[in-house]
């Protein structure tokens, strides 16, 4: 979900990859990946770092 959230608010931000790459401090390769889906290409952590840079408020849940 947190990749899904990343895609729907690039979709929405009206930014260039590249302007966005800036906001989020990765590179415009990095959010090609994003936008194709490629979870494999992240970490959970750099997930969550990169949802808290596009003020998603991420929140993590554990389920027993």
């Amino acid at each position: 979900l947190l990749l899904q959230g990343l895609g729907n608010w690039l979709a929405g931000a009206g930014m260039t990859q590249t302007e966005a790459a800036k906001v989020l401090g990765i590179t415009q390769a990095r959010i090609s990946d994003i936008k194709r889906g490629k979870i494999s290409s992240f970490s959970l952590d750099l997930l969550v770092r990169l949802a808290a840079r596009a003020g998603l408020n991420p929140k993590l849940r554990l389920a027993a």
